[in-house]
């Protein structure tokens, strides 16, 4: 009896201290059993606990069903996937967008702060995750930081090149390299990683925002000063010398008002030099400048969109339930009238996530008629969005399922209703359907962190069902991480600024893809490395470093250098080639990682040596 309880204790405890993974290497009448018993099944799932549905909902017996699901879940990825762009594309850019305007941001400056955190959040989120307590998280940090330089700054150069700030560029690239190398020695320091060391880089980040914010200050002192000079100028009796340095002035003036202001290229003006009449181009010119913002509103036609339905004479709720079931639908109608047989079958498959998401998230876009407002619709979302986040919050911080499938408690959820059902019937009454309200602006509130809560449901998910794949082809969790991972990583990047840069943002979205993976190398690496207490023993840096760290290394080293060296031939003009380059490149880090996966070559890394004992 004494024997069979050790063994019952044997064995609970052996539960406990198994991997997830490890199920896969049972015979296929055990996994059941043993992924029910297993709790790090339950800790590294996110909402579905996709083990249990393979082996105890479908009860899978052979690999050829093995095989079958793992295509359907393929076809999971592909829409998780597809969800990400189009959080990107109708939420989280026009929102940020808009907070950049109203932040009074530069190109430049919105793009490594709102944009690059933006895209990145989601990957810090990730890598807190259970699923990455041993994973290697050098290999996949380093990898996405070289998709989203390469595949997103690549496709940027290739769709718009464009003249770009040189010594913003060079600055990144050396901060760029300067984490790299501090990555590599903070890990192999005494082969381990400790909290200090974490939180110095992870504050890399910061430091590098501090810099950013004081050079722009110093440009705004730059430009008070060159205001100063040219008035003297003015002053001063006319000579053909005078003549030139006003000029000369007015020209750097000129490009130093571009890098502090958002450039709307809508009906944007063009500023030409009048040789023959100085005095009143200069007097035109400040009074232009002065009503910089003004002018910025009216060019992105603000007020127009805004006011485009608005007659004072019309009913508050006119066509409200017309305009709530318009809303609704999740498919433009004009898009689908002027579109062939290719895009209306994407307009049917993304269909259910529009209709989800609009039902949700409220949209605040200045370039839609009304701003995106729907009275009725709006109304509802203040409500239904505080209560859907709180309750997904609750199911990922409790992680309990129920066959299978998360539990979902409105327990904390329900008191938002004593918040947010007064303030929809006070929005409801104040408001008109014709025109959004001034205050319409606070629902971007609701839109960031629902998309951002959505965003990062789906790479969490994304990184479950990608590591199940792997186990069922027979990858390394290495391999995934450095390709597979790194480009799924980088979708959300490149299909965001593809949307800016056709939209004239080239700048901004050129800053968010050096910024992004500055981020992706210090804090996605720093914080997580500071709550993980794995990280923190002897010998840790071999699995955290991976088994192709050293590739992801060279391959990022040749990246920055490549970057560095066309930038300054090209004198910082980025060029259709630069693109291509980049495009190609990438290929040589994929095709080098599956290589050596294949045992056809040996990675660039060292062999590990053992002292005999």
């Amino acid at each position: 009896m004494n024997d069979s309880n050790d063994l019952i204790n044997l064995a609970g405890s052996c539960y406990k201290e198994m991997s997830c993974f490890s199920v896969m290497e049972v015979d296929f009448e055990h996994r059941c059993q043993l992924t029910m018993k297993v709790k790090h099944c339950n800790y590294i799932m996110n909402f579905f606990n996709y083990f249990e549905i393979m082996f105890c909902e479908i009860d899978i017996r052979s690999k050829l069903e093995e095989r079958i699901i793992t295509c359907l879940f393929g076809i999971i990825v592909i829409f998780l996937m597809i969800m990400i762009a189009h959080l990107v594309d109708k939420y989280i850019e026009p929102a940020l967008k808009i907070l950049s305007m109203k932040l009074h941001m530069s190109e430049y400056v919105a793009g490594v702060t709102l944009l690059s955190l933006g895209n990145s959040f989601a990957d810090l989120i990730v890598n807190l995750m259970p699923i990455r307590d041993h994973a290697p998280l050098y290999t996949i940090s380093l990898s996405n930081a070289l998709a989203v330089i390469l595949l997103s700054g690549g496709m940027i150069c290739f769709l718009r090149p464009f003249k770009m700030n040189g010594h913003s560029v060079f600055r990144d690239l050396l901060f760029l390299m300067l984490a790299g190398e501090m990555t590599v020695y903070i890990i192999f320091t005494e082969t381990k990683t400790t909290k200090l060391e974490s939180i110095t880089l992870a504050l890399l980040y910061p430091i590098y925002l501090i810099i950013i914010f004081v050079d722009q200050n110093l440009l705004h002192e730059a430009i008070k000063t060159l205001y100063k000079q040219i008035d003297e100028l003015q002053n001063e009796a006319y000579t053909h010398r005078r003549k030139g340095l006003i000029m000369a002035k007015l020209k750097k003036l000129h490009e130093l008002e571009q890098e502090t202001r958002i450039v709307v290229h809508n009906n944007s003006i063009i500023y030409r030099y009048n040789s023959s009449n100085l005095e009143l181009y200069w007097r035109d010119y400040r009074k232009e400048m002065s009503n910089w913002e003004i002018r910025n509103i009216q060019k992105l036609d603000e007020n127009i969109t805004r006011n485009i339905f608005y007659n004072f004479n019309n009913p508050k709720n006119m066509f409200l339930f017309e305009e709530f079931l318009r809303a609704l639908m999740p498919i433009n109608i004009v898009d689908w009238k002027f579109s062939g047989w290719f895009y209306r079958t994407f307009l049917i498959i993304v269909s259910p996530i529009a209709l989800f998401c609009v039902i949700f998230i409220p949209i605040v876009d200045y370039r839609q008629d009304k701003h995106g407002w729907s009275k009725l619709l709006n109304c509802t979302q203040i409500i239904t969005n505080p209560l859907l986040c709180f309750v997904l919050i609750e199911a990922m911080y409790k992680n309990s399922y129920t066959k299978r499938y998360p539990v979902l408690s409105f327990a904390n959820a329900k008191w938002t209703l004593w918040v947010t059902v007064p303030l929809a019937i006070l929005v409801f009454v104040q408001s008109r359907t014709d025109r959004p309200p001034s205050y319409h602006i606070f629902f971007l509130s609701l839109t960031v962190c629902a998309s951002m809560l959505f965003l990062i449901i789906c790479a969490t998910e994304l990184e479950v069902l990608f590591c199940i794949i792997a186990l069922v082809f027979h990858m390394t969790e290495d391999f995934v991480a450095a390709c597979i991972r790194s480009m799924a990583g980088a979708l959300a990047d490149v299909i965001f600024n593809i949307h800016l840069t056709l939209h004239g943002y080239e700048k901004m979205a050129f800053a968010a893809s050096l910024a992004a993976p500055l981020f992706l190398i210090t804090v996605c690496i720093g914080i997580p490395c500071y709550f993980n207490a794995g990280v923190q023993r002897p010998e840790s840096s071999h699995w955290v470093y991976g088994i192709y760290g050293e590739n992801s290394y060279i391959f990022f080293v040749l990246a920055i250098f490549s970057l560095l060296g066309w930038t300054l031939t090209l004198n910082f003009t980025a060029r259709r080639s630069v693109g291509i380059f980049s495009y190609i490149l990438f290929t040589l880090f994929i095709l080098f990682t599956a290589f050596a996966e294949w045992d056809l070559i040996h990675e660039l890394a060292k062999d590990k040596a053992f002292e005999p004992t």
